[in-house]
């Protein structure tokens, strides 16, 4: 799977998981907080990524 295919599942999965917990912890969902904890959640889930890598001693660039 290609790097575009890894973002889209990333983008669709931190959706979800803002969706569900703004459902969960405020009671209604605020489409602006949903789209606000999807967008930290992807750089999280990026951040810790090259984290990982940098760990490892891997590339950045796969």
């Amino acid at each position: 799977m290609g790097k575009y295919g890894i973002f889209v599942i990333r983008v669709g999965l931190s959706t979800l998981f803002a969706f569900l917990a703004t459902r969960i912890f405020f009671g209604k969902v605020v489409y602006v907080k949903v789209l606000g904890l999807a967008a930290i959640m992807l750089g999280l889930a990026y951040l810790f990524e090259f984290l990982r890598k940098r760990g490892k001693g891997e590339d950045h660039g796969t």
